[in-house]
């Protein structure tokens, strides 16, 4: 029976931390590439913004429902230290992010 508590309260811990991160407008730090071109991902060439978590390693993969600056910085291979600003959302499992804003951070 613990055991089952135990599961059900990381479950629901889990789930409050994504739902505050869904809706809000976040700024992201991570790398741009085409989830086409580089990830095969999509039928299309379509922004991607990979972010590694720093504690676990784990990258998350946003696509973008906009392709904003697309042949600056998504589609000729990866760009580092990308900041992008949105909204995200989950949709059919995959994490979606509304830009609103693409810039590169220096160094």
């Amino acid at each position: 029976m613990k055991k089952l508590l135990v599961i059900v309260a990381s479950l629901a811990l889990s789930l409050s931390l994504f739902s505050a991160e869904e809706g809000k407008t976040v700024t992201l730090k991570g790398t741009g590439l085409c989830a086409k071109c580089s990830l095969q991902e999509t039928k299309s060439c379509t922004n991607a913004l990979q972010v590694t978590n720093k504690k676990t390693g784990k990258v998350r993969t946003y696509l973008m429902t906009e392709n904003m600056e697309h042949g600056k910085f998504f589609c000729k291979g990866k760009t580092e230290n990308l900041l992008v600003t949105g909204v995200v959302k989950r949709e059919d499992g995959k994490l979606m992010l509304t830009p609103s804003s693409v810039k590169q951070k220096e160094g």
